[in-house]
C-alpha cells in the first residue's frame, strides 16, 4: 500500500439512551473497553453535564479496526440502545438511525414501543430484551450490563467473553459475578421482532 493511503474506515457507532443514574456512561465505556480487549480502537463519552438523577441522558461509543479520528457526537449511529422504554415518547431516540441500523430496547413486547418505528417510517431492525425482568429475577434493579450483553449479540462488534472480561476488570467479587451473569443473559435473551 502506498505511503499515506488509508483503507476506508468502518467505524461502528452506538448511541445509548437512558436516565441519569442508570449506568449508560458505564455501559458505553465497558463496550469500548471490550472492543480494546479484542484488539480494536474505541471511544466512549457522555452527552450530558450535571444532570439531575432520573433526567434523560445519552452516551456514545465508537469502535473501529484503526485509530478513530472523529471527535464529535454520534449523529448517524449504527445502533441505538434504549435502557428505558418510557423514553420512546419523550426523546427522539431513533433520530439519525439508518435503515441498516439496529434498535435495541428494554421491553418485553413490541406493543410497548409506542409505534416508534411506524411513526418514523423507518426500516431499521428492532431487538427487544426484557432487561427489567431479567434484572429483577437476578436480584438487581440495574439493567445496564443486560443491555450491554444484548448489544454485543446484535452488533457482533465485540463478543460476550470480551464484555464479561471488561465487566470483571471494572467490578470485583460478587458484583463482578452478577454483572458478568447479566451480560450473559442479555446476550442470550435478546430477540428480533
Amino acid at each position: 500500500m502506498p505511503v499515506g493511503v488509508r483503507v476506508q474506515s468502518r467505524v461502528y457507532e452506538i448511541r445509548f439512551h437512558g436516565r441519569a443514574g442508570q449506568g449508560i456512561l458505564t455501559a458505553s465505556r465497558l463496550f469500548a473497553e471490550a472492543a480494546v480487549l479484542n484488539g480494536k480502537y474505541a471511544q466512549a463519552f457522555p452527552d450530558f453535564g450535571p444532570e439531575r438523577l432520573g433526567s434523560p441522558v445519552s452516551a456514545f461509543a465508537r469502535v473501529d479496526n484503526q485509530p478513530i479520528e472523529i471527535h464529535s457526537q454520534v449523529y448517524t449511529p449504527n445502533a441505538v440502545v434504549v435502557f428505558e422504554r418510557n423514553l420512546l415518547s419523550k426523546v427522539p431516540v431513533t433520530m439519525g438511525l439508518p435503515a441498516t441500523g439496529q434498535f435495541v430496547v428494554n421491553a418485553s413486547e413490541s406493543s410497548q414501543l409506542n409505534g416508534v418505528k411506524e411513526a418514523n417510517g423507518a426500516s431499521f431492525t428492532t431487538f427487544l430484551v426484557d432487561a427489567t425482568k431479567i434484572a429483577s429475577d437476578l436480584g438487581s434493579k440495574v439493567v445496564s450490563t443486560i443491555m450491554l450483553g444484548a448489544l454485543g449479540q446484535v452488533s457482533s462488534v465485540v463478543g460476550r467473553e470480551a464484555l464479561e472480561s471488561a465487566v470483571r476488570r471494572r467490578f470485583k467479587g460478587a458484583v463482578a459475578d452478577l454483572n458478568a451473569k447479566m451480560v450473559e443473559v442479555g446476550f442470550r435473551e435478546v430477540h428480533q421482532i
